[in-house]
């Protein structure tokens, strides 16, 4: 007798077929009943395994978060070189956003959060608030052990990757640039160092 694909199998194969049919038809256009199609199987398979189609789309962020996310903001757990930490961290950051998954995702939340403004929520809290948090956290330790003198480290955490993708992230949203050279990663990153820690350093 087969044994039966396992629960957790199954609920991995209905996210990695969701998650291209969210970003090429959009939330509103991602019925269950097209991922079921896609699936190959019934919409009673789908609701098994998630309660809402909300549910699925917040379980495909968290699986990108688990994917990419957490490699990037994986930090030592102690205030190391401060540049050569932020600095990685940066190049990480940047080649996380500009990837070409991470952009459909945005920009199908940008046209898409007004209508349904939880899945911009979901977006937010899984994806853009976990890695501040995983900074901030890193920035604490700094600041304890007198490396950085911050008074806020959410907030710290705020200015450094909004530092990193001032000058890439829209041209690269807008379609303006395709590319992200190394070059100009560097260059990027350098001046979001050096401008941060000329704010924040002891």
């Amino acid at each position: 007798m087969a044994l039966g694909r396992p629960p957790r199998d199954r609920r991995s194969e209905i996210i990695e077929i969701a998650g291209p049919l969210f970003l090429e038809h959009g939330y509103q256009g991602t019925s269950m009943s097209r991922i079921a199609a896609a699936l190959g199987g019934s919409k009673g398979t789908l609701y098994a395994y998630f309660d809402s189609k909300e549910a699925l789309f917040e379980a495909y962020m968290e699986d990108r978060v688990r994917q990419r996310g957490a490699a990037v903001f994986n930090l030592p757990p102690h205030p190391a070189d401060l540049h050569d930490v932020l600095r990685l961290l940066g190049k990480r950051y940047l080649g996380l956003i500009t990837d070409e998954v991470s952009l459909s995702l945005v920009r199908l939340l940008y046209h898409e959060a007004p209508r349904f403004p939880e899945i911009g929520r979901i977006f937010y809290e899984t994806c853009i608030l976990r890695g501040r948090r995983h900074l901030a956290e890193y920035l604490k330790r700094a600041d304890e052990h007198g490396a950085l003198r911050i008074p806020d480290a959410e907030v710290a955490a705020q200015h450094f990757l909004a530092l990193c993708q001032a000058t890439l992230s829209m041209p690269v949203m807008l379609c303006i640039k395709n590319v992200i050279t190394e070059e100009e990663t560097e260059r990027a990153v350098e001046s979001a160092v050096s401008v941060f820690l000329a704010a924040y350093a002891v």
